[in-house]
């Protein structure tokens, strides 16, 4: 009986994650600046960053190599400073909702001195 439970505890979890996952788009980042590091290991300290559009946030999945990011958005267009946060470095959102439709640039940096940029586009 407890396998059953929890059986369909895992599978009611994975449906709501796919429908999420839905909405969510991974944004690429590239570390430093200098492009990807592809055929390279990852640093330690580099989160996964999502960009959630049904609840207009970014999720920040970090690997806990660090307690916190700091991260700034920008408008990719005037270069404004839209959002300037610090984040946990486990994991975290940030609520975009009050930006405008647009093209953004986010930057996270770490408090090892590894910088990571990425852009998203909101609609």
């Amino acid at each position: 009986m407890g396998r059953l439970i929890i059986t369909l505890l895992f599978f009611t979890s994975m449906l709501a994650s796919f429908a999420d996952d839905e909405n969510q788009a991974a944004i690429n980042l590239q570390h430093g600046g200098h492009g990807n590091h592809s055929g390279l290991p990852a640093p330690a300290d580099e989160p996964d960053v999502y960009y959630n559009s049904s609840n207009q946030s970014i999720i920040i999945d970090g690997t806990g190599y660090v307690s916190n990011y700091d991260v700034v958005i920008e408008s990719a267009t005037s270069w404004t400073v839209m959002i300037s946060t610090q984040v946990n470095g486990n994991y975290d959102t940030i609520d975009i909702s009050s930006l405008p439709a647009g093209m953004y640039c986010i930057t996270i940096d770490s408090p090892t001195g590894n910088s990571y940029e990425g852009f998203f586009d909101t609609y």
